[in-house]
């Protein structure tokens, strides 16, 4: 698990060859999202090829997707 901001990755693998990140708040709260508007304990990135993509889509959805 890494700390990006204030946010945790954990990257988690799916089978052979599919990786998810799952993004939960280092401080505990739920996480907001803009649209739709909702919260969530923590949220999961689509499949990926590789831990390393799959850690990439995590950190920008929180750079750039609307998570606070």
């Amino acid at each position: 698990m890494i700390t990006y901001k204030q946010y945790h990755i954990q990257r988690v693998e799916h089978g052979h060859s599919r990786w998810t990140a799952r993004i939960t708040r280092a401080d505990g709260q739920n996480i907001r999202t803009i649209l739709p508007a909702s919260e969530h304990q923590y949220l999961d990135t689509k499949p990926t090829a590789s831990a390393e993509e799959a850690e990439k889509l995590a950190k920008e959805g929180i750079d750039f997707g609307g998570v606070v």
